[in-house]
């Protein structure tokens, strides 16, 4: 039998394969538009809520000028921004701008003293699948730790990122946050980091606050 006889023998079974091909990527491109669609609109949601939390705090009994917003306590600004927050964690959770919201969140938590809301929203955001999101929050679980008198954790964090560092927190980044605990702890542990930021980053600005805190390390 040749191809063609092959072909014409099983041209239904051939369309059925074709047909169901074309709907797998039909439902494909719609899922890819729908998505970037949600996307976009929680983006924008964010954003708004972004410019709440960045507002300024300006001294009791002023008058808020029209068209900026502005808080007089950091308590305040932090619970208008977790509403607008908590409304894109809710309705698009699944996105990256859903998960970002979720690291505000934990930083709002903060300035309103829920250090364990604070740090559950952290450990959802380490977990996500965004590498960049998830260092970001690793970093700011680190620091309340920290805060928190938990250096030991506060040091594996650090350790993590050194090992892998990413964007947002670049390798000289977490080095320093990791000599600084050790500055009070580890002096001499300390010292070898930050020699070995100054040494790998001479050209830039992180060499330079290596060396300004080798200056200052006792």
């Amino acid at each position: 039998m040749d191809k063609l006889s092959w072909a014409v023998d099983h041209r239904n079974p051939m369309l059925a394969v074709v047909g169901i091909l074309v709907i797998v990527l039909l439902l494909l491109i719609g899922g890819f538009y729908y998505q970037q669609n949600r996307e976009q609109k929680a983006s924008e949601l964010l954003g708004s809520a972004l410019q709440l939390y960045s507002a300024p705090i300006r001294p009791a009994g002023s008058p808020e000028v029209p068209g900026q917003p502005s808080f007089t306590s950091v308590s305040d600004r932090a619970k208008a921004a977790s509403n607008k927050l908590v409304e894109v964690s809710d309705k698009y959770g699944r996105t990256d701008s859903g998960t970002m919201s979720k690291y505000f969140l934990g930083l709002c938590a903060e300035d309103l003293n829920d250090n364990a809301k604070a740090e559950e929203y952290f450990k959802k955001v380490s977990d996500s699948g965004n590498k960049d999101l998830a260092a970001l929050a690793k970093s700011a679980l680190a620091s309340l730790y920290h805060d928190t008198n938990r250096d030991q954790q506060a040091i594996d964090l650090y350790k993590q990122l050194v090992e892998k560092p990413t964007n947002t927190v670049p390798k000289p980044s977490a080095q320093i946050a990791l000599a600084d605990i050790y500055a009070s702890k580890d002096p001499s542990q300390a010292r070898k980091l930050y020699e070995e930021v100054q040494k790998e980053n001479a050209e830039n600005a992180a060499g330079q606050v290596a060396t300004s805190k080798l200056q200052a390390l006792k």
